[in-house]
């Protein structure tokens, strides 16, 4: 079982609208979940339509005299169950300033088998309770706004953290983010730097957020797939896999890319793509052939070099005696010979004449 405490110095940042939207949205990926509303306002416990009572009161659960089945309380939702907040949890503080750091811890140990996790929304405020959250956490998720007072608190509960010495992960994520604002990109981007833990995801500002408090109900129920509702599923998933409570997701290779890659790297592509870049491949091979056997069969082929050598140092002596035809044929052609360069003498001597 893990746990993961929504907490933030400041108010007014959205730690509850997180605590109920992360917890539904853990839910919904097939997890168990606790949420545990730790407020005396008991906002968690209004969101999911729970009357904000428990029995035998906070004391009396602190103690661990009180059985957790009979003051966990299921919601409309499944695989969520929530545990009240009342009036009575403003005195938390004092109670537990008796008890061992690790006391929250111990009060969930009855049903650390029931839940895959437990989820605290937290008062703003540094206390005992606070303490005991930071001890008994896996992790603090601390929403802030971008804005300079917001990121102030960050630093200022980092300070208490090293002051107490408590090594609690610290995952800031930013919530109301409005785009448009200069100051928002540049304290987004400043935060990057100093706390590498951050979470990626980031919660935009945005109506439906306000409107939980009039539907009463997790924003992925009455308005799927708008920006926060998106935004609150995608940093689940980002929280979840740092909590080893979610797979990695598998990267799906694209099937064009691969075979591009495959033919920058000269190897064969694969699949479907690969029929079709064999056969143009086949074809160029086939037209730059066409010119090149050509050319070879306009020139005559080059006798073997052995075989030259042999016909000069061994004659045939099998040759037939030259024909009849071929005799006159020769004596025809000396006879020409002879008439030409008579003839070429004759131009000679009538140009000298004429000069």
């Amino acid at each position: 079982m893990k746990i993961a405490a929504v907490y933030s110095i400041k108010g007014g940042v959205g730690k509850t609208a997180s605590a109920i939207n992360l917890a539904h949205c853990a839910a919904n990926s097939g997890l168990r979940v606790l949420l545990w509303d730790l407020d005396p306002q008991a906002a968690a416990t209004f969101y999911v339509r729970t009357k904000p009572k428990l029995k035998g009161g906070v004391e009396k659960l602190i103690s661990g005299k009180q059985d957790m089945s009979r003051v966990i309380r299921s919601t409309d939702y499944q695989n969520l169950d929530v545990l009240p907040a009342e009036f009575s949890y403003r005195n938390l503080d004092h109670i537990l300033e008796e008890e061992k750091r690790t006391r929250l811890r111990k009060v969930l140990k009855p049903v650390r088998d029931d839940y895959d996790l437990v989820i605290l929304d937290c008062p703003p405020s540094i206390s005992s309770l606070s303490e005991q959250v930071f001890a008994s956490a896996d992790t603090l998720l601390v929403p802030i706004i971008p804005t300079v007072l917001s990121l102030r608190t960050l630093e200022q509960l980092n300070a208490y953290l090293a002051e107490i010495d408590l090594d609690v992960p610290v995952w800031p994520f930013f919530t109301l983010v409005d785009r448009r604002k200069t100051l928002h990109k540049d304290v987004m981007e400043s935060l990057k730097q100093d706390y590498p833990l951050q979470l990626s995801g980031f919660i935009p500002y945005s109506s439906v957020v306000e409107r939980m408090g009039i539907e009463r109900k997790p924003i992925g129920t009455f308005s799927r797939n708008s920006s926060p509702a998106v935004s609150y599923r995608s940093l689940w998933q980002e929280i979840g896999q740092r909590l080893s409570l979610l797979k990695e997701p598998t990267v799906a290779v694209d099937p064009a890319a691969k075979a591009a890659e495959a033919g920058s790297t000269g190897t064969a592509p694969q699949g479907a793509a690969t029929g079709k870049a064999s056969t143009k491949g086949d074809a160029a091979s086939k037209s730059a052939a066409k010119p090149a056997s050509k050319e070879a069969s306009s020139k005559p082929a080059a006798k073997p070099a052995g075989k030259a050598a042999s016909s000069k140092k061994a004659p045939s002596t099998d040759k037939k005696p030259a024909s009849k035809d071929s005799a006159s044929k020769d004596a025809s052609k000396d006879s020409s010979k002879a008439t030409s360069k008579s003839a070429a003498k004759g131009k000679k001597k009538g140009g000298n004449l004429g000069d």
